[in-house]
C-alpha cells in the first residue's frame, strides 16, 4: 500500500487543524456522556460514566502508555540497528506521532465528561455548586491538554508537516 505524502502546512493552519481534531474528540465524548446519562436526566448514570472516564487510574494509564511507547520505539531502534534496516526511522516516527493522539484521547475524554457535568449542573442548579466554576476548570483542563498534545505534535511533525520560511537576513545577496 502506498503512503500518501501529506502537504506541508503553515504553523497557524497546523494549530487550527490540531484544535479541530481535539474539539471533535471532545464533542464525541460529550455526546457519549449525554446519551449515557439519558440526555442528562440521570445524575447516577452521569456519575458512573464520569467515574469510568475520570479516575485516579487515568493519569497512571497515560503515564504507562508513554512508557510503553518509548519501549516500542526502543524495540524498533534495536531491530533497526541489528538488521541494518533503513526503514526503521519511519516506523519510529509513526509510533512517536501516537503520543499527541494519546494525550488528545485522554484529555478529550475527561473534557467531554467535564462539559457534560457542567451542563448538568447548569440545568439542575444547586445552592452549593456553580456551573461557572465547573466551566472554568473544564476549559483550563482542556486548554492544558490541547497545549501538551499540540506541543508534542509540533515537536514530532515540525520537519515533515510544517512549512519553514527561509530567513532572508542570512541569505547572500547578489551584488
Amino acid at each position: 500500500m502506498e503512503k500518501i505524502d501529506q502537504y506541508k502546512q503553515s504553523i497557524g493552519y497546523f494549530i487550527l487543524s490540531e484544535f479541530i481534531i481535539f474539539l471533535s474528540q471532545v464533542a464525541v465524548f460529550f455526546m457519549v456522556a449525554v446519551c449515557t446519562s439519558n440526555f442528562l436526566s440521570s445524575e447516577e448514570k452521569l456519575v458512573a460514566f464520569s467515574e469510568q472516564k475520570i479516575n485516579d487510574g487515568s493519569l497512571n494509564e497515560l503515564g504507562l502508555t508513554f512508557i510503553a511507547i518509548m519501549v516500542v520505539i526502543g524495540f524498533f531502534a534495536t531491530l533497526g540497528r541489528v538488521f541494518d534496516n533503513k526503514y526503521v526511522e519511519r516506523y519510529v516516527n509513526e509510533v512517536l506521532c501516537e503520543m499527541p493522539k494519546t494525550i488528545y484521547v485522554f484529555g478529550s475524554a475527561a473534557t467531554g465528561v467535564m462539559l457534560a457535568i457542567t451542563l448538568f449542573v447548569h440545568l439542575n442548579p444547586d445552592v452549593e455548586t456553580s456551573a461557572k466554576s465547573y466551566a472554568v476548570i473544564t476549559f483550563m483542563f482542556a486548554f492544558l491538554m490541547f497545549i501538551y498534545g499540540c506541543g508534542f505534535s509540533y515537536a514530532f511533525k515540525r520537519k515533515t508537516h510544517i512549512v519553514t520560511k527561509p530567513n532572508k537576513s542570512i541569505q547572500p545577496t547578489a551584488e
